[in-house]
């Protein structure tokens, strides 16, 4: 795999050649985010003085693909004279031209506007590209490539009384309403920008996803992992919002449209509509009502309020679940498996962490030079509660069982505010010195509620040194009640072992003064570090022997007798 940067038609790195260096290249890719490349170049470098700041163009390519285009954004000397450049992304050159007041699709611009044959939102991100366009340097230029984001309505209100940048517009305009993905190519030298639902051979959702034929699993190129579950920005219940709403004169008012207007009733399993919003009646009863306002400004029909408003909601009661990991990428050793690229989905896999499922790679950070050092952040929402009560009621009522064995909380306006916060926190490290070397999997569960909190560290560690070899298994159980002022803490730690010792396999638990040892002609039983009892070439020694049933000696045994004597007979 080869690493080539370019500084307008100047060689500046070539991972292959010795002569075209430079230090410490990285590259940071985010979805939805402007790229950064940074690297250190020295005066001895043959085009050291062929970097200009802001005009000169440089890419990043690995093999033959475009991983990076931009220009360089801040260039700093330092005390050797070595230049610390770093250069920002296509996608920042959105930032540089401003969108003036506008009223889509009231204004007389958008007249052209079909609903029946165009996209609203390619509609609008194209208008808003050209907008750019217009102001632009050639090099800044950006064409509209394929959009694949709708609206459910196909109707869009966007507007702004304030002097916005291109980028600020394309961001709270689209991407946080509609979500999906923007990407970033180069065809024939122009600069294209695609917006996409999804990372899908036809970037539509539920479609077949763009899957990274290399896999990252433990044992294998995983080397770092953390697991974030994010509880935060639950929300139970939301007061939707829609349009402002006119007098008879046709001006606008102060007030908004909302769902008042409709009949109150059960809208789905557990959503339940009442006056001018929705609610989540199972989770509220559980974590409390936990209420959010959204406008839809396009929005003016009460139905269509309303349908917006549910979807809403489903995504707001998700935790969000993102996985940092540190892996090597194996394309270095095989060229038959594909690169960690932005945008495809990466199957990770470890059993230790319980994780076998498809993630999104949202966030890469390649250490071009130390690719063991590769970072990426993969991310997936779990299931909504809503889900997991209509796939596992039993499931979702022990959850909401364990909840209520809380019998009093603090009462906020009528409502029970038991809140759970809960973290899943997993991590694997790896440390190496001359004595030792140490790798260590992990995993903590901790839950935190008003009243208890309770902690549960997982974990199995192997160090080997010059002469022994030895693997701990760890269970530490914690739980911490806190009820009344009344405080109580319970420890319970295993340490459980198998050592490989001169040669010798020793089993034990710390704590315990049993222990086995394995030698290669003898297996040993050890109470208090004294030999106890030993097997060796067929035979078993013993120094105190007790047999609870019967004892057979070759053909013959002892029996108890049901009169409390015992016989002595032959069996065979």
């Amino acid at each position: 795999m080869r690493y080539v940067i370019f500084c307008d038609d100047y060689c500046l790195y070539d991972s292959q050649l010795n002569e075209l260096q430079v230090e410490n290249p990285s590259l940071k890719q985010e979805l939805n985010a402007v790229s950064e490349l940074s690297f250190v170049i020295h005066p001895n470098h043959p085009y050291y003085n062929n970097i200009s700041k802001l005009s000169s163009i440089i890419k990043m390519y690995r093999d033959d693909n475009l991983l990076f285009k931009g220009r360089v954004i801040t260039s700093k000397i330092g005390f050797h004279n070595e230049k610390n450049i770093v250069c920002e992304g296509v996608l920042a050159f959105l930032l540089d031209t401003v969108i003036r007041p506008f009223d889509f699709p009231n204004d007389k611009q958008f007249e052209d506007l079909d609903y029946d044959n165009d996209n609203v939102i390619e509609y609008f991100l194209n208008w808003v590209l050209k907008c750019h366009n217009e102001q632009a340097k050639d090099f800044q230029k950006i064409k509209l490539g394929t959009v694949t984001v709708t609206d459910q309505n196909n109707y869009l209100a966007r507007s702004s009384i304030e002097f916005l940048s291109a980028w600020e517009v394309i961001k709270s305009r689209l991407l946080d309403t509609h979500g999906g993905y923007l990407v970033i190519k180069e065809i024939d030298g122009e600069n294209v920008l695609d917006y996409f639902e999804d990372f899908t051979d036809t970037g539509f959702d539920n479609e077949n996803k763009l899957v990274c034929t290399q896999t990252i699993e433990f044992g294998e190129n995983l080397i770092d992992l953390t697991q974030e579950l994010d509880g935060s920005d639950i929300k139970t219940g939301i007061i939707p919002l829609g349009a402002r709403l006119k007098d008879s004169d046709g001006n606008q008012t102060d007030e908004y449209l909302t769902i008042e207007s409709l009949p109150d009733s059960t809208l789905s399993e557990g959503i339940v509509k009442t006056g001018d919003h929705i609610l989540n009646v199972a989770l509220a009863k559980s974590y409390g009502a936990i209420y959010e306002v959204i406008k839809w400004d396009d929005v003016t029909k009460p139905e269509n309020l309303q349908s917006k408003a549910i979807s809403y909601i489903a995504d707001s009661i998700k935790f969000k679940n993102s996985i940092t990991i540190k892996a090597v990428d194996l394309k270095l050793t095989n060229k038959q498996i594909g690169a960690f690229t932005l945008g495809q989905y990466i199957r990770c896999f470890s059993e230790p962490h319980g994780i076998d499922d498809l993630y999104l790679l949202q966030k890469l950070i390649i250490n071009i030079k130390n690719p063991q050092n590769t970072t990426i952040e993969l991310n997936k929402n779990s299931l909504s509660f809503t889900d997991k009560v209509l796939e596992n009621k039993k499931n979702t009522d022990n959850i909401i069982t364990r909840i209520d064995r809380v019998e009093r909380g603090y009462i906020n306006n009528g409502s029970i505010t038991d809140i759970a916060n809960e973290t899943i926190e997993n991590s694997s490290a790896f440390e190496q010195n001359s004595t030792a070397i140490m790798a260590q999997v992990a995993q903590l569960y901790t839950k935190i509620t008003d009243f208890e909190t309770y902690k549960s560290s997982i974990s199995t560690q192997f160090s080997q040194t010059n002469d022994s070899f030895n693997y701990q298994f760890n269970t530490l159980t914690e739980t911490i009640n806190n009820l009344d002022a009344d405080s109580a803490t319970q420890f319970n730690n295993i340490i459980r072992y198998i050592r490989f010792v001169d040669g010798d396999i020793i089993l034990g638990e710390i704590n315990n003064n049993l222990m086995l040892k394995i030698s290669n002609d003898k297996i040993s039983f050890l109470q208090n570090g004294i030999e106890v009892a030993y097997m060796t070439d067929n035979k078993l020694y013993i120094t105190d022997g007790e047999f609870l049933n019967s004892l057979q000696l070759g053909n013959f045994a002892f029996y108890p007798r049901s009169s409390g004597n015992l016989s002595f007979k032959k069996i065979k």
